[in-house]
């Protein structure tokens, strides 16, 4: 009798059972490498990384920081990054950012680019990239227009750095219905792709019109009822015309999604076997060949990077970025707290230049080697 209990139960988990019409969720295998451990201090930190402060609130200024992201143009490190004077999200909020001449060691000042509004509308965080030469940010906006669960209006508006000016001139409203969160990505059919979430809240993907980027499509990814979406920040890579996304749902881990026609059309996402907390993840690929992910462990207490072998697309070696509680925020204001979250990264002279926020009030950098993400004899033992 024993026997054919455990016969059934090995027979219901391995097959797809349909419960009100809707397929039980598999899991998508994207962790390949060893158990990872409980106690998250048993994970080696990367060997070399450096840590600084790229901004801290200061009581006369902007109390509120969220969502850096970092980009080298000319030998110029630009980073930038939401400023609101008091609460997430709130009004007048801003994208402002800072300068590195020196690899990073030190910042020029405060740098407005996107200025907010008196009113409801507000700018907020977004991309950077270079495009034929030029460097552009994309930041979301909102707060005017229809009503949603999230962002009422959401849009996002281009800046492009005039380099005889020296100034951030908008390019107007290039997105709709999207706020987007990584670096775009070149797919072979020369569009460009770049992770999101919509104005309530929804799992998307930007797609550019070819070298146009004045004119994105946002492209809905499904989801099952378990993935429970509230801020489904969206992370992507692509290789021809195969996009793999990375989203931030319920459960405890990350969730998946594939497109092999260039992000047109999307599977419905699953859960994978990475433990990752509700916090927004980066993916990312090195000049090695490995891809990697930047993302929290378990909680934001904790945050971790992940990478492939070269030429894979399971992860399977992890390093602690940063650890333990971060120091308090020094202001009040709604949903601070103690955290290293949203990671942003980008690789420049052998390094991966890793930009995050620090309680949302102060921007993080950490720079690890690159050398130090790859697979040899000694990791492949370990």
């Amino acid at each position: 009798m024993k026997r054919y209990l455990a016969i059934l139960i090995s027979l219901f988990i391995s097959l797809t059972v349909v419960v009100a019409g809707e397929p039980l969720q598999k899991t998508t295998t994207l962790w390949t490498g060893p158990p990872i451990p409980q106690d998250v201090k048993q994970i080696p930190f990367v060997p070399g990384v450096t840590h600084q402060t790229i901004h801290r609130a200061q009581k006369e200024g902007y109390k509120f920081l969220h969502g850096a992201a970092i980009i080298e143009h000319k030998g110029v490190l630009y980073a930038n990054w939401a400023n609101s004077p008091t609460n997430e999200n709130g009004p007048h909020e801003t994208l402002q950012g800072r300068r590195s001449k020196d690899g990073g060691k030190s910042w020029s000042e405060l740098e407005v680019i996107g200025p907010g509004f008196e009113g409801p509308d507000r700018h907020s965080h977004g991309v950077l990239f270079v495009h034929d030469g030029k460097l552009w940010t994309i930041c979301s906006r909102f707060g005017v227009g229809k009503k949603a669960r999230k962002f009422n209006g959401l849009q996002a508006e281009a800046f492009v750095l005039n380099e005889e000016t020296d100034c951030w001139e908008s390019q107007g409203i290039v997105m709709n219905n999207c706020w987007p969160y990584d670096e775009p990505v070149r797919m072979k059919n020369g569009s460009l792709i770049t992770g999101g979430q919509d104005k309530d809240g929804f799992p998307v993907v930007a797609i550019s019109h070819g070298k146009d980027l004045t004119k994105w499509d946002t492209v809905a990814i499904p989801y099952p009822p378990e993935l429970a979406p509230s801020f489904a920040e969206t992370t992507v890579w692509a290789e021809g015309n195969i996009v793999r996304a990375i989203i931030r749902g319920g459960g405890g881990v990350a969730w998946i999604s594939h497109s092999d026609d260039y992000g047109r059309t999307w599977s419905k996402a699953q859960k994978s076997n990475l433990p990752m907390p509700r916090a927004k993840a980066y993916l990312g690929k090195l000049s090695t060949g490995q891809q990697y992910l930047v993302s929290n462990l378990k909680n934001r207490d904790t945050l971790v990077i992940s990478v492939s072998k070269p030429g894979e697309t399971t992860l399977s070696r992890m390093w602690r970025i940063r650890d333990g509680k971060s120091k308090p925020p020094r202001f009040p204001g709604a949903a601070k707290g103690k955290q290293w979250s949203y990671p942003y990264a980008f690789e420049h002279d052998k390094k991966l230049y890793v930009v995050y926020s620090i309680g949302k009030e102060d921007c993080g950098l950490s720079i690890l080697p690159v050398e130090s993400l790859q697979f040899d004899a000694s990791t492949e033992s370990s």
